[in-house]
C-alpha cells in the first residue's frame, strides 16, 4: 500500500498514474500489434478451414464415378419383372435378362401350435399356466440349436425371458433366420434371411423347449431358374446381384419377354455435380478475393484497455470492425492461389490426344467482375458434351497425370491432369503456405484445433510475449522510482512543516 499526499495535498496517484501513461506507449503499441497478428492468424485460419474441406471433401467426393461419371439403367422390354440400379464402375452397354423362377429362401413351420398366447409372458408364467411344457436346466435356461445351411447357432435363453424376447433372440443370432410366431393360432415359422438352395433344422435340447412349437413343415430354399444374361444360361442364389456395375432386383418371372437393360450416363446428374462444383469453387473465390480486397483503415488499431473503458459496446463493435478489415489485403500466398486456379481453369487438358477446353463444355470464367469464378454458359452445349462423349467429360475433370517430373506434375497448367487434380494441388500449394506463415492445419476444419507451434506469425507472437515481459518489468521499476521520489517529496516537505512549527513555536 502507498499512502501519500498528505504533506503536499497532491492527488500522487493520479500524477504517477498519468506520468506512467506517457511511459506505457511503447507497451501499448506492442499489445496493438499482437492482437493484431492474432486476429490476422484466426482470419487465415477462417479461409484455410474453407480451403480443406473444398480440397479434401468437395473435390475428392465430385471426382468420384458416381458423381462426375454418374450411370443410369434405362429398361425396356419386360419393365415390371426386373429393376435395376446402376452403381459406380457400371459399365456402358445393354444387357438381356430372363428369368422363370425366383430364388426362394428356405423355411421351417410349425404343423400345430400352442394356441392363443401372451408372448408378453414369461417362459415360467406360460409353463406354470400350461401353456407350454419344458424342463429347464440348472440355471434356469432352456437351449437349442438352429442350423440354416452353412449358418448354426446355438442359443440359450431364461425361463424369466418372455415370448418376445425369445423371438427377438432368434432373429439376432447367427442362424441368419426370421422367427415368427402367431399368437392367434401358437404357430411358429422360421425363414431363412436369405434365398437360395439350402434347409432349415433344429435340434431341440434335454429341456425340450422346442418340441412345444412342432416345427416339422420343411419347405427348401431354391436357387433361380432359366436365368438368362445376355442369352447365357446361369443361376443365382439370390434374387438381387450384381453385374457389370449393374445390381440388378429379380421381382418376377419374365414370362417369355427379356428384360432389356440400357446402362447410359445419368447427364442430370452429372450436370448437377459439375454445378455443385461451381458454386463451391465460386464460394472459394469469393471468400479469398473478398479478403484479398477488403479495405484497410489504419487508422482504426486495436482499441487499449483504457480506450475500451471509456467506449460503449457498440462503439468498440464497430471500431474492431474496423480494425479487423484489410488485414489480409493483398496476401502473397492467397493471390498466388487464386491466379493458379484461374490458370488451372482456362488451361486445356490433353484426353487420349485430344485437347479439351472448358468452353467446349459451356463453361467460360465470366467477364472481368467476376474475378475468375466460373459459368455455365451454356448448359445445352453441356449436356451435348455428356451425351457425345462422358468419358471424355469425365476425364477432363478427373483424369491422373502420368507426368514424372515433381514441378510439372503439380504445375496448374499441366495439360495432362485432370482440373480436380490441378485444383487440388493448387489448394494444397496454399496450404503449405499458410501452415508455413500461420501455423494452421493442413487436414482438420476443426475451429478449435491449435495452431502449429512453428511459423511466422507464431515466432513473431513469441518474441513479442517476451518484449512485453520485459517492458512490463522496467514500467513497474519505473512506477516504483516515481512513488519513491514523491515519498521523498513527501518526508522532506513533513520535515520542513515540522522544523517551521518549532521556530514559530520557539519565537511565540
Amino acid at each position: 500500500m502507498r499512502i501519500s499526499g498528505f504533506s503536499s495535498g497532491l492527488d500522487i496517484d493520479e500524477i504517477v498514474s498519468n506520468l506512467m501513461k506517457a511511459k506505457r506507449v511503447p507497451l501499448d503499441k506492442l499489445t496493438q500489434k499482437r492482437t493484431t497478428l492474432e486476429w490476422q492468424r484466426e482470419q487465415y485460419r477462417d479461409i484455410n478451414i474453407k480451403l480443406v474441406d473444398f480440397r479434401n471433401n468437395k473435390l475428392l467426393n465430385y471426382g468420384l464415378e458416381s458423381s462426375i461419371g454418374a450411370k443410369q439403367v434405362n429398361i425396356t422390354g419386360n419393365t415390371t419383372a426386373v429393376s435395376a440400379k446402376a452403381n459406380s464402375g457400371a459399365v456402358a452397354g445393354t444387357m438381356t435378362v430372363e428369368v422363370t423362377t425366383l430364388a426362394t429362401a428356405a423355411s421351417l413351420t410349425s404343423s400345430s401350435g400352442i394356441g392363443t398366447v401372451d408372448t408378453s409372458k414369461t417362459l415360467s408364467e406360460l409353463k406354470t399356466a400350461g401353456t407350454i411344457n419344458y424342463t429347464p436346466d440348472g440355471s434356469g435356461n432352456v437351449t437349442f440349436t438352429i442350423t440354416n445351411g452353412a449358418s448354426s447357432d446355438t442359443i440359450t435363453v431364461s425361463e424369466s425371458d418372455s415370448l418376445a424376447s425369445v423371438v427377438s433372440t432368434i432373429n439376432s443370432s447367427d442362424a441368419k433366420v426370421n422367427a415368427f410366431l402367431d399368437s392367434a393360432t401358437g404357430m411358429m415359422s422360421l425363414t431363412s434371411k436369405s434365398t437360395g438352395a439350402g434347409s432349415i433344422t433344429v435340434t431341440d435340447g434335454p429341456e425340450g423347449f422346442l418340441a412345444n412349437f412342432n416345427l416339422t413343415v420343411s419347405t427348401a430354399g431354391a436357387d433361380t431358374t432359366g436365368l438368362k444374361i445376355n442369352g447365357i444360361a446361369t443361376t443365382r442364389s439370390s434374387n438381387t446381384f450384381t453385374e457389370n456395375g449393374v445390381e440388378i432386383t429379380l421381382n418376377a418371372p419374365t414370362g417369355g419377354t427379356a428384360a432389356t437393360l440400357n446402362v447410359v450416363t445419368d447427364a442430370d446428374k452429372v450436370v448437377d455435380t459439375i454445378k455443385s462444383f461451381i458454386q463451391d469453387y465460386n464460394n472459394i473465390f469469393d471468400l479469398v478475393n473478398g479478403k484479398l480486397n477488403e479495405e484497410r483503415y489504419r487508422k482504426y488499431p486495436p482499441l487499449t484497455a483504457d480506450q475500451r473503458a471509456g467506449m460503449k459496446e457498440d462503439e468498440i463493435r464497430l471500431w474492431e470492425e474496423k480494425a479487423k478489415s484489410g488485414l489480409l489485403r493483398r496476401d502473397s500466398s492467397l493471390s498466388k492461389m487464386v491466379s493458379d486456379a484461374r490458370l488451372a481453369s482456362i488451361t486445356n487438358v490433353s484426353v487420349g490426344g485430344t485437347s479439351v477446353e472448358l468452353a467446349s463444355l459451356g463453361i467460360t470464367t465470366g467477364t472481368w467482375e467476376y474475378r475468375g469464378k466460373l459459368v455455365i454458359q451454356d448448359e445445352a452445349k453441356l449436356r451435348a458434351a455428356i451425351e457425345a462423349d462422358p468419358d471424355q467429360v469425365m476425364k477432363f475433370f478427373t483424369q491422373q497425370t502420368t507426368e514424372t517430373d515433381p514441378t510439372l506434375k503439380v504445375s496448374p497448367t499441366n495439360p495432362d491432369n485432370g482440373l480436380f487434380n490441378r485444383l487440388s494441388n493448387v489448394v494444397m500449394a496454399a496450404l503449405n503456405e499458410l501452415a508455413t506463415k500461420a501455423g494452421t492445419s493442413k487436414y482438420s476444419t476443426d475451429i478449435n484445433t491449435a495452431f502449429l507451434p512453428s511459423s511466422t506469425i507464431g515466432d513473431q507472437l513469441t518474441s513479442i510475449d517476451s518484449r512485453l515481459v520485459d517492458w512490463n518489468r522496467r514500467l513497474t521499476l519505473v512506477e516504483t522510482r516515481y512513488y519513491k521520489q514523491f515519498t521523498a517529496m513527501e518526508t522532506a516537505m513533513n520535515r520542513y512543516s515540522a522544523q517551521a512549527g518549532s521556530l514559530f513555536g520557539a519565537s511565540s
